[in-house]
């Protein structure tokens, strides 16, 4: 929808045209209106409208002082100028400073103004054709120039490069495909190309704000919005939100079957500027694998204390690997979900993260030798595996998964009485269960049952039923169903405070916190 301003100093004249046309159904919309030319500058610096409609003789500043200082802000402006009989002269001075129409005030109609407004958006969509290519060009070759060959003199960015002058807004546009058969997902990002993705931004994201687009790679796109003048930092951080949250609202709104990240750089005006925050865009981008779902990522997201979650990173790896020697399958779910959906997924470090996964394939490979003589599976293609998954969160799940078939196969080595007590563990955790129980139902005595449990299943019985239960525990609480006090008598706990307590000793969590 195209922004349109009314520039008219008589009131009756300006609310004939405001109600000429039902300006929304025919894709246009006011934006503006003043009543003398000084208003009207000040409001097209404000607004950016794609039109303007201005008379020629006005009070504080005349309808061509203002499309004299409008031309040099925006050179492509669309100016419709209302004339009178004795204006002929004033007129073929506008037609000097760029203007292409104008129309006789007595004669305005809403046939003629419509037949206008038509005619100047036909204008503007010949031009951008034309220019968009030009344009794309440029940016990319201003892009390349940038990375490779800094100016240290910071010179200005080349005229005609933007529709608009002054700071430059910067952010990367990334799209994929979310879960689902793309088969029954007709708008997912996997159909749509280039130019779909080009021709659907300018007609639609980019009309309320003025914005370029450069497609990098098929789902990513570097985008750049003109910062309205005399913007204060505060009021520049708000303007780009509110165009990231556009953007995101309205590609979503048309594509319901992709995910979308957003990441944004720090505003430009030279190509030293620009250099550094395409960089700082990348930076941010590269983190949108720590999100779950569409994400908007800029600096204002402040990181807690990162020694503290690497520390706790590298702790928790070591829990891991303490926890596979002992069998400790329970446990190790929640320690793999605690590593990556908290603390990986709170330090957003992409390092920390490719480290984490390369341990985490290497302690599941040497859990695997001694059993098979052979690593579990091989680390190149698990890695490759893992780094095409979309966040943290699904990388968990991928590594649970891997969990599940060693604890399976690990099962495999326990003899039959084990295999029988385990399953029997698994059925009636949520009763009272001691040794001696157990003991009965195998046969044997206290100490020997004991002993055959620790040697095979790797932890004591009392250890590995309290781990099952916690593990439980954990599943409950991560539905949002149920309170703490529920969960702890669904697991087996007399008390919900001794309940709390162990949970915490096993995750390192208070069941609260889920």
């Amino acid at each position: 929808m195209l922004k349109v301003m009314i520039v008219e100093d008589e009131d009756i004249v300006r609310e004939d045209i405001k109600h000429l046309i039902n300006w929304e159904s025919h894709g246009f919309r006011i934006a503006a209106e003043a009543r003398n030319g000084g208003e009207g500058l000040r409001y097209f610096r404000d607004h950016n409208p794609d039109i303007i409609i201005t008379d020629i003789k006005m009070p504080v500043m005349s309808g061509l002082d203002m499309i004299g200082h409008i031309m040099k802000l925006q050179k492509h402006a669309k100016i419709i100028l209302l004339t009178a009989y004795g204006d002929f002269d004033f007129a073929r001075e506008a037609l000097k400073l760029g203007i292409h129409s104008y129309v006789l005030k007595h004669e305005l109609d809403s046939p003629l103004l419509l037949e206008e407004l038509n005619k100047v958006r036909r204008r503007m969509e010949a031009e951008e054709s034309v220019e968009y290519l030009a344009r794309k060009e440029k940016l990319r070759m201003l892009l390349k120039r940038a990375e490779t060959h800094p100016d240290p003199l910071h010179p200005p960015i080349p005229e005609q490069l933007f529709r608009w002058k002054g700071r430059t807004g910067i952010c990367i546009l990334g799209i994929e495909p979310s879960a689902g058969d793309p088969d029954e997902q007709p708008h997912s990002s996997r159909s749509m190309d280039k130019k779909e993705m080009i021709d659907f931004l300018y007609s639609r994201p980019f009309l309320d704000f003025e914005a370029d687009a450069v497609d990098m790679n098929p789902n990513e796109y570097l985008i750049f919005y003109r910062i309205p003048e005399r913007s204060s930092e505060r009021a520049i951080f708000e303007y780009g939100t509110a165009f990231m949250n556009h953007l995101l609202r309205t590609i979503s709104e048309a594509f319901p079957a992709v995910l979308l990240s957003i990441a944004a750089g720090p505003v430009f005006e030279s190509y030293r500027d620009l250099r550094g925050s395409v960089k700082k865009c990348k930076e941010l981008f590269a983190q949108r694998v720590f999100q779950k779902g569409s994400a908007i990522l800029t600096d204002s997201q402040a990181f807690a204390d990162k020694e503290m979650l690497q520390a706790a990173v590298a702790q928790l790896l070591e829990r891991i690997q303490q926890q596979l020697q002992h069998n400790e399958y329970a446990a190790l779910h929640s320690s793999l979900d605690e590593l990556f959906t908290r603390q990986l997924a709170a330090l957003r470090d992409p390092a920390a993260l490719r480290s984490s996964i390369f341990e985490l394939i290497r302690l599941i490979n040497l859990k695997g030798l001694p059993r098979q003589g052979t690593p579990m599976m091989d680390a190149l293609d698990a890695w490759t595996e893992v780094q095409q998954l979309g966040n943290v969160y699904q990388m968990a799940e991928w590594f649970q998964r891997m969990l599940k078939q060693l604890e399976e196969e690990s099962s495999l080595k326990y003899s039959k009485k084990i295999r029988e007590l385990l399953q029997y563990i698994h059925a009636n955790y949520q009763k009272e269960l001691s040794l001696n129980e157990i003991a009965d139902r195998l046969g044997f005595s206290l100490i020997y049952t004991s002993q055959l449990f620790k040697k095979e299943v790797g932890v004591s019985f009392v250890t590995y039923l309290t781990q099952y239960r916690i593990g439980k525990a954990k599943e409950l609480l991560e539905t949002g169903k149920y309170k703490v006090y529920e969960v702890s008598s669904m697991v087996g706990y007399q008390t919900v405070q001794y309940f709390c307590k162990t949970f915490k000793k096993v995750t390192g969590q208070n069941p609260g916190d889920l």
